[in-house]
Formats: structure tokens, sequence, C-alpha cells
């Protein structure tokens, strides 16, 4: 039995040239294919640089339908085709249709050539588990785009799809989605007008159908293409490009929508930097740390100190320039995004107004090589954990282990209340281990939604899950939280587990908003973003993304209280935890 799957498994490899995962019963006969599809390996050999109305039009008819069948068509979805080639196909042809009715035509042929789409049983029943987000097909009714005919070919593959393993999706590790099969096409930096039409279709179908947020993003995703063809399609040069993507990046509102490390975003950026910290209070950026280590020139900075400008050009400026390429899922988490790169630049130094203390002063501040030095550290004194008072405990997630914790929790059994400082990233994943220490029974603290292979663009629910407790330690006293917009995707679903626990308050401001597993996206040009892969909701299903772990108590630092040296939150989370009974 064995032997013989292996060989229609070869004979498969023969005629296809590409990978076959699985096929299920409802898929179309398999292509005749003698090699690999290499066609278009060095490029798409597709020019343009301008957009008419109308190529608009059908360049967002494509890329929609493009996407839908990728997914959908169980020869598509099953691994048959070179998908990104059968694109560059049809590309010429599809923009070169003069209105719906000659678009559909060439849309509904392609459909067809794809093989019968055989009727799938499965493909009706309900899951097990409740829905989530159901998938959004409603682009399918827009009759400007598309002709009757051509609406009923995708209706009828919608409900008959392919229910075997998908060949361009698979699931990660705790079931966020990944993309094996998205070529880079790193030999081309500046991408070919053709990949680039294929990097923002694979990014916004990707989106359409496997982000679990795709509702939470405050605007319509269909109207998002149509909007960023021409722009992707002017863009002149690599870096061009890559600015581009990141406003689209950052359209989505997601914290985790970042960028890998890429060279030329690197060096637009800057590869110098302050040995500062910043972080946005009240809209301005303030200094919160200097570093003095003496392993770089310590700059001309005191914490407190507001910066406003940079090299003669004002923050408000700079905000306005950056902000719509910033990734974050909520407004401040944009501000903790900007501040980490507000002091950076091409040259050794940079020119600085502030205020401090009220008082107005001009700084050349020396910055050092990225990569040369570690970045800017919390103070010497910020250890794992500390007494704060003999009855209030301390620890920092950011240096946190498992092995860590019983020696912590021992050491303060016989405090009134431990401050557990989130305003970082954890040190270790210990989100199933922390909150045991602080519970007497099992406690539900989360529900997950994940993508629903057989239909893509639905997410379902699982049950809750429920933390246990630790059956050999257990801390009775009070619980504070400090939080703030730093306190982003692991450090959130600490803040969660912990939030479960019977006297536990959180303090500080809205967090980053991003929970969940992260899934990684490759555009052409070697362009890598990622995206929150998972849903992460409280056991009654209430929202973490873009809304983020809401404080119990709200409380922002002050410029006042940076310049004095005073951490305002954890005096505050002292002052709770002593003014308990």
């Amino acid at each position: 039995m064995l032997r013989s799957r292996l060989l229609l498994l070869v004979l498969l490899l023969c005629f296809q040239g590409h990978l076959l995962l699985a096929q299920s019963a409802a898929s179309s006969t398999p292509l005749e294919k003698t090699a690999p599809d290499t066609a278009f390996q060095n490029g798409s050999r597709f020019r343009l640089s301008k957009l008419t109305p109308q190529q608009v039009k059908n360049l967002t008819a494509l890329g929609q339908v493009w996407g839908f069948l990728k997914y959908y068509h169980p020869a598509v979805a099953g691994g048959q085709y070179n998908w990104d080639a059968e694109l560059f196909r049809l590309l010429p042809k599809v923009l070169a249709s003069s209105n719906q009715q000659q678009r559909s035509e060439t849309l509904s042929n392609w459909v067809t050539s794809l093989g019968p789409v055989a009727a799938c049983a499965p493909c009706a029943a309900a899951p097990a588990n409740p829905v989530r987000m159901a998938a959004d097909l409603t682009w399918m009714e827009d009759k400007k785009l598309y002709s009757k005919a051509l609406q009923r070919q995708l209706k009828h593959i919608q409900a008959n799809r392919y229910q075997g393993k998908p060949y361009y999706v698979v699931p990660g590790g705790p079931g966020n989605p990944t993309f094996p099969q998205e070529a880079p096409c790193a030999q081309q930096t500046y991408p070919d007008a053709g990949l680039r039409i294929l990097g923002l279709y694979r990014y916004w179908n990707v989106i359409q159908y496997y982000f679990p947020y795709k509702y939470a993003i405050g605007e319509n995703w269909q109207q998002v293409l149509p909007e960023f063809l021409p722009r992707f399609i002017e863009a002149t040069d690599a870096l061009q490009y890559r600015l581009v993507a990141l406003t689209l990046f950052a359209r989505i509102h997601d914290t985790h929508a970042t960028v890998i490390p890429d060279p030329l975003l690197t060096a637009y950026a800057g590869e110098y930097a302050v040995a500062a910290a910043l972080q946005f209070i009240g809209g301005q950026p303030v200094v919160v740390r200097v570093r003095k280590d003496g392993l770089v020139v310590r700059p001309p900075l005191e914490p407190g100190d507001i910066i406003q400008q940079v090299d003669g050009v004002s923050v408000g400026a700079l905000l306005k320039q950056r902000l719509p390429r910033a990734a974050g899922s909520n407004p401040g988490a944009q501000l903790a995004t900007i501040a980490s790169g507000l002091l950076r630049g091409a040259t050794p130094q940079v020119q600085l107004k502030i205020l401090r203390a009220n008082q107005p002063l001009t700084v050349m501040a020396p910055r050092f090589k990225l990569g040369t030095q570690p970045p800017v550290r919390p103070a010497v004194d910020d250890t794992t954990y500390r007494f704060l008072t003999p009855t209030v405990g301390y620890f920092t997630m950011a240096s946190i282990t498992k092995a860590k914790l019983p020696a912590i929790l021992k050491a303060f059994q016989q405090t009134k209340g431990i401050v557990v400082d989130m305003r970082n990233y954890p040190g270790e994943f210990v989100s199933y281990v922390l909150s045991t220490y602080f519970i007497t029974q099992p406690t539900p603290f989360v529900k997950f939604t994940a993508f629903d292979p057989t239909y893509p663009g639905r997410f379902i629910e699982e049950p809750p899950m429920a933390l246990p407790p630790d059956s050999t330690l257990t801390y009775a006293g009070q619980l504070v939280v400090l939080v703030n917009e730093s306190t982003l995707s692991q450090a959130e679903f600490n803040a969660m587990a912990l939030r479960s626990t019977p006297r536990c308050t959180i303090l500080g401001s809205q967090t980053a908003g991003a929970d969940g597993d992260v899934s990684r996206i490759v555009l052409p040009g070697n362009l890598t973003t990622r995206m929150s892969g998972i849903g992460v909701y409280y056991p009654d299903g209430r929202e973490t993304q873009r809304v983020g772990i809401v404080p119990d108590v709200e409380m922002r630092p002050t410029a006042q209280g940076m310049r004095e040296g005073q951490d305002e939150l954890l005096e505050k989370a002292r002052q709770l935890i002593e003014s308990k009974p």
C-alpha cells in the first residue's frame, strides 16, 4: 500500500513539476506538465509605470480572483500550478480589457481552463466549534467588476472548495498560518512592475483570508487593493517600493506588522543612534533613560528632556511623515514605534532642540553605530527582583526565567504584595507558569481562534484555556502589574493571565494591542513583514487586538517625574499595595 502511494506521487510529480501535497475527491484532474514551470524565475518581464482608471478596475478584479482561486480552487490550492507564473501569463490580457464584459470573459475562460470542480459534500457541514469570523467574499457581488456568469463560477468554487492539505498555507506552531511557498525574488531589490503587482496581491489576499483580526482593521479592506495598485506601480525605485509597502502594512493596524531588518530601510532610517530611550508622554517625546555605562559617549541629555526638533525638523513634521508608515494597533503603539527610531540618523551626531525644565536648549548629541553596542538598558540596579519595602516585592519580566520564579516567590512569601513590571518584553515565555502561583483553583484566562483550512477566511473559536494552580507554592498577597505601550504580544499574554488571578490590579496605560503568535509574509524583493496569526480573546470573548490590556488604574509618567528620577508608576503600585487591608 505504501509503495503504491509513493509510486503515484512520483508519477504526479513528473506530470506537474510542482509538489502535490494532497488532493481531495473534489479535486480536478491533474494537469499534464512535463517540467517545472520556470518561465518567470528571473522576473515577470512586465513593464508598466502608470495606470488608467480602467486598468485599476481590471487589476483589482484580477487580484481578487487570483487570490480566491489560490486558496479555494482544488487544482490551485492543491499545488498543481505555479500560481505566480499563471498570474504573469494572464496579466497583459486582463490589463488590456476595455470593459467589464471583456474582463469577465477573460477571467471566466481562465477559471474554466483550470478544470472542473466536483461536488463537495463535506463543504456544507457546519464546524464543530463556534465561528468567530466568517469568510468575507462579498467582493464577488460587485456587478461593476464581475459578470453574472463569472459570479456563478466563483460561487460554485466557494461551495465546493478544496478540502485537502493546502499547498500555499500550513498551520504553524500554535495554529497560526505560515506561507512556505512564497518566493522572495531576492535577486530583484527593485522588483519589476509585474512582481510589484504580485507583492500587493500576495499581501492583500493573505490579510483577506488569514488575518484573524481583519474585521478590526477599521476600514473596508476591499477598497485598499485599488487604492494601492497605482502606488505600487508608480514606485520608482527599490526604496520607494519599500516605503509604499510599509504604508500598506500599517493599514492593518497591527503592532506585529513590522519588517524584518532590510538593508535599504536600515540605511533610510539611519545607521547611527543616540544612546537614549524616548517615550511619548502627552504627545511629546520625552527622554526616559540615558546610557551612561562608559561603552559609548554619553549624550548631553537628561531624563525628562522633551525633544522638540531633530536636525532642524520639528517633531510635529516628523510625526506627520512617519505615522502613515508606523506599525501599531493603536495610536500609543504607533508612537512607541516612532520613538524607537526618532533619534536615529545617517550621521555620527545630531542637533537637538530640547525643553529642559521649561527652558529651551540646543545641544549636539553624539550617535553610535548600530550593531557595535547593545541598545539602551534600564538602570544597573534594576535587577530581576528586589524589595521595594520590607512588605512589597518587585520583579521585572525583562530578565525573567522559569527557573527563577520559585526562588522569587519564596523570597516574597511574607510580603503584603508584589509589583510585576511588564513595561518590557519578557526574557522567557512563562505565561503558563507565572499565574499558577496566584490561584488556588483552575482558572480560565484566554480563548483562541485559528484559521479554518477547509474554508479560507473563516476563524474558529477554541474552548477557553484554564490555568491549574501550583501544587507546591501559592502566593496570597496583592499583585500589581505595570503596563504601557511597550507591553507587547507575549507581555500582553502574561498580563491577561495575571489579570485572571483574584487579587490583581493592572496599572499604567493602554498596551500595544497585538497579542498572539506571529506569521511571516514574504514579498518580492525579499521584503518580509509579519502579522498577528491567531486570535486571542478573554474567556468571555472580549477583544485584545487593538484594544490591548486596559488598565484597572490608568496612569502615565510625567516629564517632571523623569527629571526627578522618580518611577511614578512604581511608586503608585507600592501605594496601592500598602493601602489594601
